[in-house]
């Protein structure tokens, strides 16, 4: 399972995940709550990023997509 079906199916289950920053905590949780590092503190330091505060979750999930971040996400062809 991919990241994104992994996403949308607990997204979809569970109503509360709904929201703009409930996403967020989500999407920390399944790859980088090991790490224990925002996304802020993880793009800064892993990729000299610097995340600006009015990003979407859509934003943070590209970055994240881009930077396999946690190693879960697989390429598409």
């Amino acid at each position: 399972m991919t990241i994104y079906e992994e996403l949308r199916k607990i997204i979809d289950r569970n109503s509360c995940w709904q929201q703009e920053g409930r996403k967020f905590e989500l999407l920390w949780n399944l790859l980088l709550s090991s790490d224990k590092r925002s996304f802020r503190e993880y793009f800064e330091e892993e990729h000299n990023i610097e995340l600006y505060d009015a990003m979407t979750f859509k934003e943070i999930l590209i970055l994240c997509r881009d930077h396999n971040v946690g190693g879960r996400f697989r390429w598409m062809i």
